[in-house]
């Protein structure tokens, strides 16, 4: 109980904030920033999982919290979405940072239910009933399998030991097949993995964008956090491995061909997610497997990198929907012209899961290909998983060029650009947008610094400081390199139509 006591003050900063939205945007917008910057300080560093999912939590939160008080009112006229985010981030948060399996489950369920009315929200205020159906779809398929292998490790710790044993020490006995396989199945759900992956494209393309953001970007994660969980336990390893790669692989390679097929921007951004997840299982049942910590080490960091990025990606989708109307990739192209910076965002956040140095994707592709490589001669299995993954790297290619033809294309025909331009209140969500793509960079940072407080998991990281201070600035040259490219082929552009 003591982390969720330490962390009252930040979440009441958070709250007070989300309330005062309705009346003072900007004095409410701050608090709340503040309290998601106080989260981090609050919550010791015990658990390495928790404290970079907190690390996570934190530079996620700042940057949606500033955007979501602004697109509340853009697109809904009020900030009526502004608190119900806010609760829903910080029930995450007190999801990684629970000591006891009690409280896990007790947040868990919570922030559940949040979901639900966020994927909802437009049912709500606009009686769409195509939300309706998408949170429906997550609460049958998401919310109650997982639900139901939650109350499974609960009923088989004990009621006294949920309140008193911390929950990595927990020793529930899930060795039985059929026992095992349904509490695997309802972390699948949660991490949107085959065989119940399908709920998560209609959730997370229905919902606000700023609650996409936090929907693919952390609330997946809780999955992951599941199955890491699970490898403390007393479990059926060669059936628990089998499971998870099996359903990994398939979806690891069916989420990224479908995020290339999609001209909808939120639905390749959905699909794409299922595939991370997916590889990320894949890489905790290695874990389980050869039980050698660098695999943990290289889910945590992916999980860390998926997280930053997707929740940027959602971020500037709604910018697009916002600016332009549309959501259809083959109807855009124009962005960059209109707006440099949000282009500019986009390019840096997706070189970051492709794996740019020094960004957080490059360090977790450092570990993750590391640790397989470690273990090629032991199994076919890290043969099999490292095809895998670089199948799942070569499609990661193809459909973020896709989503970035939504940003320019050539041959794109824009009725009247100034109209677009002269709307300043949309585009001053360009710098939001634009600041959470610095996120996936400047947690490296915070990653060296966590290294030299004495985590020897991160080890690893004191060998690429070096490398990966001099890409920094090499980065920087080339983004205003890129942006000045842009900007200035934009002007050309515009001059030629008007």
């Amino acid at each position: 109980m003591n982390s969720i006591a330490s962390i009252a003050v930040p979440i009441s900063l958070v709250v007070c904030g989300g309330i005062i939205t309705y009346k003072f945007r900007a004095l409410g917008t701050i608090l709340r920033v503040l309290g998601y910057m106080l989260t981090s300080l609050s919550i010791p560093f015990s658990n390495l999982f928790s404290g970079l999912m907190m690390l996570t939590c934190m530079a996620t939160g700042v940057t949606v919290a500033a955007y979501t008080s602004k697109y509340s009112i853009l697109k809904y006229g009020s900030a009526s979405l502004v608190l119900l985010s806010d609760l829903f981030l910080i029930s995450m948060i007190l999801v990684f940072t629970s000591q006891y399996l009690i409280e896990l489950v007790t947040f868990w369920l919570l922030t559940e239910l949040i979901g639900f009315f966020l994927i909802a929200y437009d049912y709500v205020v606009k009686g769409d009933t195509v939300a309706l159906y998408a949170a429906v779809k997550y609460l049958l398929f998401s919310m109650i399998p997982t639900d139901i292998a939650l109350f499974i490790i609960l009923a088989l710790t004990g009621f006294e030991e949920a309140f008193t044993i911390p929950v990595k020490e927990l020793t529930p006995d899930l060795s039985n097949p059929v026992i095992l396989a349904i509490v695997i199945v309802g972390f699948f759900s949660k991490a949107a993995i085959f065989p119940l992956h399908f709920w998560l494209p209609d959730a997370h393309s229905i919902a606000p964008a700023p609650a996409s953001a936090l929907l693919s970007g952390l609330m997946v994660k809780m999955g992951i956090y599941g199955f890491y969980l699970l490898s403390f336990y007393s479990i059926d390893k060669s059936l628990a491995v089998s499971l998870m790669l099996f359903s990994s692989f398939l979806t690891v390679v069916y989420g990224a061909l479908q995020a290339s097929l999609q001209h909808d921007i939120k639905r390749l951004l959905a699909y794409s997610t299922t595939s991370n997840t997916a590889l990320i299982t894949s890489t905790l049942a290695l874990y389980i497997l050869s039980t050698d910590r660098v695999f943990v080490e290289a889910a945590i960091l992916y999980t860390i990198a998926h997280a930053l990025y997707k929740a940027t990606m959602f971020l500037d989708s709604g910018f697009i929907e916002l600016i332009a109307h549309e959501r259809d990739i083959r109807k855009l192209g124009f962005i960059s012209r209109v707006s440099p910076i949000e282009t500019i965002a986009v390019i840096t956040t997706v070189l970051t899961i492709l794996g740019m140095p020094p960004s957080t994707g490059f360090i977790a592709k450092v570990f993750l290909f590391t640790a397989i490589s470690k273990y090629l001669d032991k199994s076919w299995i890290y043969l099999a998983t490292l095809t895998i993954a670089s199948i799942k790297v070569a499609l990661s290619i193809v459909y973020n060029v896709v989503y970035l033809r939504s940003h320019y294309r050539e041959n794109t025909k824009l009725e009247d650009v100034e109209a677009f331009r002269s709307n300043r209140e949309i585009l001053s969500l360009q710098h939001y947008v634009f600041t959470s793509s610095l996120s996936t960079y400047v947690v490296v940072a915070a990653l060296l610094l966590i290294k030299y407080k004495g985590y020897p998991e991160l080890e690893l990281l004191k060998k690429m400081t070096a490398p990966l201070l001099t890409s920094t600035v090499l980065l920087i040259v080339l983004s205003v390199t890129i942006y000045l490219i842009i900007r200035s082929s934009g002007k050309g552009l515009h001059k030629n139509e008007v």
